[in-house]
Order: C-alpha cells, then structure tokens, then sequence
C-alpha cells in the first residue's frame, strides 16, 4: 500500500470515528416535558416557551389557552429559557378578543425581559426525572 493510500485511509477512518461519535451524542436521551405557564397566577393564554442549552440547541413549545405546554424532545441538560408572546392592540370597543384571530382571546401581556433568555432570569434543569415544569412569571 503507497504511503498516499494509507493517509487517505486513515483520514477516511478518522472521518467515520468522527460521525459515529456525533450520532452517540445526538442520541442522548430526550424526553418530552409537559407543563404549565402562568403570569401572576393567570395561565398565560398563547405564544412560545424556547428552551435554549449551552450548545445554542433550542426547543420550542406552543402555549394552549390553559397555559398548558409540551416540550417534544428535550435533551438532559441545564437550559436557559424566554417566551414569545403576540403583539395585540386594543381596539375601540375595548373587547377582549383579537379580530385578527377570530374568536381567541387576546394574548395576556408579558413583561419585555422573558422575550430574551439573557434577561428572563427562567433556568431549568431537565434530566430523566423531569416529567413536568411549573413556570410562573411576574410583572
């Protein structure tokens, strides 16, 4: 075997190393995480929870009107979170319900500081025995 072939091989067998040990990371246990979002002990009514990790991996959640959500997926680790709310003026008439979006209530306002995981002071732990988060926000 020329030396030319043997580097070749060894690069080829190196590149192998290297993608099977990212598929161990990437099959690290997940798990779904369900829970509840509040806003002074008003369920936070719609928008998103994002879970941000130290890698820059994000998971997202949709907020339902109960302020219920489900995490799909979460890797073991210590996250960083914010939430993502939609904008909504009041119209005249002062109803509480978005026109824009039918018959769904208009969103309950959050203070700016959760919009960002740098400001929002939200930090969880996720590992094996998480099944459920309880986040409650203030104003």
């Amino acid at each position: 075997m020329t030396s030319r072939m043997h580097c070749c091989r060894l690069i080829g067998l190196a590149i192998l190393g290297a993608a099977t040990l990212g598929c161990g990371a990437a099959s690290s246990p997940r798990h779904n995480v369900a829970g509840k979002i509040s806003i002074d002990g008003k369920p936070l009514n719609q928008g998103a929870l994002i879970l941000s990790d130290d890698q820059g991996e994000r998971v997202y959640a949709d907020i339902q009107s109960d302020g219920s959500f489900v995490l799909p997926q979460v890797a073991e680790g210590h996250f960083r979170a914010s939430v993502s709310v939609p904008k909504f003026e009041m119209r005249s008439g002062g109803k509480d319900v978005d026109p824009a979006r039918g018959a769904r209530p208009a969103p309950v306002p959050v203070p700016k500081k959760y919009a960002s995981d740098d400001t929002s002071g939200l930090q969880f732990d996720i590992d094996g025995q998480t099944e459920s988060l309880t986040i409650e926000l203030k104003k």
